[in-house]
Order: C-alpha cells, then structure tokens, then sequence
C-alpha cells in the first residue's frame, strides 16, 4: 500500500508553493509508507515533454534527498508517490514510482495477486516493458497497451493522446485485469488507484475492494480524493485531514488539464464491489 498526491496548477510554481500546506502533511505519512518515494513533474523550458523524475528507496521523512526534490520540482503538473512495498517485493530503485513511459508517468496505489501466468497474459498485450518485479509496472504495461490500440485507431502514437484518452486507457486496463484476476485468484485486486500524467494532463483512477482493506487502517484508507479551486486541483490518498475534497467514485477517473484546470469526469466502467465473489 502506497500514497498518491498529485497537483495541477494554474501557473508554473515549485511543489511546496503549489500544496504548501499539504505537503508536510502528506510526508509524515511516510513513517508508514516508508520504502521509497518519487516525485514527477515536467520542466519549464520551452518545448518540455519528458518527465523529470527524482525517487529514492530511502523514507521520505528522514531523506534529504526527499527534500531537495520537493524543492526541486516545479511546474503545472506534479505528481509524489510515498511507497509501502507489498511483501516480497524488493526495496530496489527499478521498483520505485513513478514509472515513466515516453511522455508519460505513472505511480500506482494497492497491489493485486500475481502469478507467472498472468504476468504472461499482461506482458502479451505488447505494452511497455517493465524494468523491475512490480505488480504496478505490469498494470501499467497494460494501461500503455491500452492507449496504443487507441492511439492506432487514430493513426497517431502514444504522445497525442488527451488526457481523457488515457483515463479510458487506465479504466479499460482496471478492467481487463480485474477480470483475470477474478478468473486466476478468485478476488478483484486489493486496489488499482493511481496516477497518470501527462505533459498536458493529470489522470486519477480510483478502484479498491474494502473487503481486502488492512485491519489496522480507518475504512477510507483507500479512498482516492480530490479538490478543484481556482488556482489548482489537488488529487491525494486519504491520511490528513482533507476539508472540502470530493471522494472519486469506485471505477471512475479523472482528467484535468493543464492551462485551464478543467475537470472531465469519466463514468465508472464497473466497480470493484460488483464484482467481488461473496
């Protein structure tokens, strides 16, 4: 289990100017979230398309390192991703998020059951290849599989998709792999949250079965929320106190655009609940 904070801004600014009050907040989560952390964000300089990305196995909290990447970042769109690696996974640098794929970004929330058939059926689809032994990197293997059939269609690649395009590319791919799991393991996985970025977008998923939620965490631990203001639209996981967030809807995601902050809500492919074996 991980944490999620992403941030849209009206204008170019660094990451502690653009969530100054959440940030501390969120960083004191990783006493928990302890096994890494990442920041994403693209530069200023005419042109930038490619992420810039600074992450660590270190814990965020007591890392320098974490500090001056906060300072570090600046932009519109930025992303952080505190890490709690699931068991059995290796605390290496290749299995820290955010994961980068050309133009695009990607950091995952929950974990779901793995086996080498389905890491088979995911690594067919012909996504991007991944570099570590995440569960994450696989999902967005499939999400990457996803936006290039849709990137097919419009005779065009990877880099000229919308926002949009790729929240349906992340709902299709939740979809896709709920169902294999539920065909392999007999359960929907514990959750798929994440974000996605583009250099023009910010994209939140929101999927997880409360049934699977740890014992030792409140209900809304996995819970996915978000607030629009004038300046910003902020995206995080629960764990601080969050006045005035909506929570996004189980299955549903999120596109906001860069420049003028619009939100475009996609509805609910399925939801993880309606699915789940009783």
């Amino acid at each position: 289990m991980c944490r999620l904070l992403g941030v849209v801004s009206r204008s170019s600014r660094s990451l502690p100017q653009a969530v100054p009050a959440e940030l501390p907040l969120f960083t004191a989560l990783s006493e928990r979230h302890k096994d890494g952390w990442g920041v994403a964000w693209y530069g200023d300089a005419p042109g930038a398309r490619t992420p810039l990305v600074l992450r660590a196995t270190d814990t965020a909290l007591a890392s320098n390192s974490y500090g001056e990447a906060v300072e570090a970042a600046h932009g519109e769109v930025m992303t952080v991703h505190l890490r709690r690696a699931s068991v059995g996974l290796a605390l290496e640098l290749r299995n820290t998020h955010p994961f980068v794929h050309g133009e695009v970004s990607f950091s995952h929330n929950g974990q779901f059951d793995l086996s080498e058939e389905l890491r088979e059926r995911i690594l067919a689809r012909g996504g991007r290849r991944p570099e570590g032994t995440t569960d994450s990197e696989l999902f967005f293997s499939l999400v990457t599989a996803w936006a290039a059939e849709d990137a097919a269609r419009g005779a065009g690649d990877l880099d000229g998709l919308s926002g949009v395009a790729w929240a349906r590319a992340v709902q299709r791919a939740a979809a896709e792999l709920t169902g294999w799991t539920l065909e392999l393991f007999g359960r929907v996985p514990e959750s798929l949250n994440c974000l996605l970025t583009t250099p023009d977008a910010l994209v939140a998923f929101a999927a997880h079965d409360p049934a699977q939620a740890p014992t030792d965490q409140p209900p809304e631990v996995y819970e996915l929320r978000y607030r629009v203001e004038d300046v910003r639209v902020l995206v995080s996981s629960t764990g601080y106190p969050q006045e005035g967030f909506a929570t996004l809807a189980q299955g549903g995601a999120i596109a906001v655009a860069r420049g003028t902050l619009e939100v475009t809500q996609l509805a609910p492919l399925y939801a993880p609940e309606a699915v789940a074996p009783r």
